[in-house]
């Protein structure tokens, strides 16, 4: 009751004793008021007291607000809670509520709220003041410091091409309304931007996240990118900027070749090396061309690629012969990542070109004509054999050696005839197996030959371009003395039957057949009639 009567007594002298009249104090303030114009803050203060009495009651009685120049401005609305606080010990500390209210008038910058406060004391009449820092501000947004990421590798400032990169910011709104920002990003490469995104984002009260992926496409050109991100509102900006390198993040190094020459249908590989920053599906393709005129062939293979150096093996065409360019290259997503070119050149294989039988009185010659296409000598085995009647009549297997080119060999053997006699030659050179056959009938004799000899293979010399070589097959029986016998003996033959002739001038009389003259019959006539004969 007592509490009552003290607080009834301030407030009546309050109003009829003069200010001046009453001693000063102050009121020390913990804390201070932000807020957004034309909306309101709501929160708590601490006041203590500084003075060394202690107060009976102490009553909140007015507020008013200074700019930074001093002077009272207007559009302010304060209130607090509680307003009176009795037996206010000395440094003891009071929490009040507050709500303050500031119209849209209200230019933004930094006030002083002055509270003032009546107290008693041994009968004494106080006014005390508290001053409270405000500050007034334009937007209820504040922005936070943007940052970027690349999913599943960090901050890194290289950005590879089919990546995304994702780039966020805070936005705190100290107000108490939903506002909306204008949020722009982009990456920029000389005066072009890629990946644009434009959004609207509602910002509420409190901490906002706001995240936006940017995808780098695989056609976006490789280089050096700038990464804007834009947070606007009104006339308040935020404006991040980061530098980013864009690549493919592979490259094809070199490529090299087994060998620079094979056979026909060798097999022949080339070596890719690749380094790779990233786990990537790769193609690696071969492009071979002929005699630098005709592609001919092209292959692709689908590799899988890993952070570090890779070996890739690429099987080379050899179907066709001659000189070959290979094209191998490297691409992802349709992006090349390198290329190069080989050269390599693949021969046809040493073989028997061409077999020419030939019948010369009773024996017969087999011209065979041996190419060796690569540029080396080489070494080689010829077989062949010749048959007659099911009954082999000569084989035989001879080391051949082949210079670069062509090389021709000659046989002769002695043939029964009346029969048809079948030859086969057999050549193996470098791996490979050439074979030619053929057959040649051998007609029946106009008189009695001699028999069969043994065959035997006849020296023959080529062009220069071809290597001589001379096979025998049987002794070293000389044969010029016995054709020289087989003439003398024909000679004195074709005499005696001339000198025969000459003697036997006289003819003989002319057989006469036994059953004497003897004439051929007639043939039998038929006559025609135009009608059939009348009956009688």
């Amino acid at each position: 009751m007592k509490r009552v009567f003290l607080l009834i007594v301030i407030l009546i002298a309050s109003m009829i004793m003069p200010l001046t009249s009453a001693q000063l104090g102050t009121v020390s303030v913990t804390g201070s008021i932000t807020v957004v114009r034309g909306d309101y803050s709501e929160g708590s203060l601490v006041l203590t007291n500084n003075a060394g009495v202690v107060y009976s009651v102490v009553s909140y009685q007015t507020f008013w607000v200074e700019d930074s120049n001093g002077n009272r401005v207007g559009g302010f609305n304060f209130t607090m809670f509680p307003k009176v606080f009795p037996n206010w010990g000395r440094g003891q500390s009071k929490t009040i509520q507050y709500n303050m209210t500031v119209s849209k008038d209200v230019l933004p910058g930094n006030y002083t709220l002055y509270l003032r406060f009546i107290a008693t004391y041994s009968g004494d009449i106080y006014i005390l003041k508290a001053k409270v820092p405000v500050e007034v501000l334009a937007s209820p947004l504040a922005f936070t410091g943007a940052s970027f990421y690349v999913p599943g590798r960090g901050d890194v400032p290289n950005v590879f091409l089919g990546e995304n990169v994702v780039v966020y910011s805070h936005v705190i709104n100290v107000g108490h309304f939903n506002v909306t920002v204008r949020v722009f990003s982009a990456l920029r490469t000389g005066n072009r931007n890629y990946s644009i995104v434009f959004r609207n984002v509602t910002v509420s009260p409190g901490d906002t996240l706001i995240k936006l992926s940017l995808p780098v496409g695989w056609n976006y050109p490789e280089g050096n990118y700038s990464l804007i991100y834009r947070v606007s509102y009104g006339s308040q900006k935020y404006v991040y900027t980061k530098r980013l390198t864009v690549s493919l993040g592979v490259r094809l190094v070199s490529v090299s070749v087994e060998k620079g020459s094979v056979l026909l249908n060798d097999t022949l590989r080339a070596y890719a090396t690749v380094i790779s920053e990233r786990n990537v599906n790769a193609t690696v393709f071969c492009v071979a061309v002929l005699n630098d005129t005709k592609v001919f062939l092209t292959r692709t293979k689908e590799v899988a690629l890993s952070p570090g150096t890779s070996i890739i093996q690429i099987p080379l065409p050899t179907s066709k012969p001659g000189n070959i360019s290979a094209i191998v290259g490297l691409s992802v997503h349709g992006r090349p990542g390198g290329n190069e070119t080989v050269h390599y050149t693949v021969y046809k294989p040493p073989s028997i070109e061409l077999i020419s039988p030939k019948l010369l009185n009773s024996t017969l010659r087999v011209d065979v004509l041996l190419l060796n296409p690569t540029p080396e000598t080489i070494s080689g085995i010829l077989e062949y054999q010749v048959f007659a009647n099911g009954t082999t009549l000569n084989s035989d297997v001879i080391d051949v050696t082949l210079p670069p080119g062509k090389k021709k060999l000659s046989f002769t053997f002695n043939v029964p005839k009346g029969t048809n006699v079948t030859y086969s030659f057999k050549l193996r050179a470098l791996g490979r197996v050439s074979i030619k056959e053929g057959n040649l009938w051998i007609p029946a004799p106009k008189s009695r030959t001699s028999s069969t000899q043994t065959p035997t293979v006849m020296p023959t010399t080529t062009s220069s371009s071809t290597t001589s070589t001379t096979s025998q097959a049987g002794g070293d029986f000389p044969r010029w003395p016995v054709m020289g016998l087989v003439l003398l003996i024909l000679v004195a033959v074709a005499l005696y039957y001339r000198n025969r002739s000459k003697k036997r001038s006289r003819k003989g009389p002319k057989r006469r057949s036994p059953l004497g003259r003897f004439k051929r019959p007639k043939p039998p006539k038929f006559r025609e009639r135009d009608s059939l004969p009348k009956r009688k």
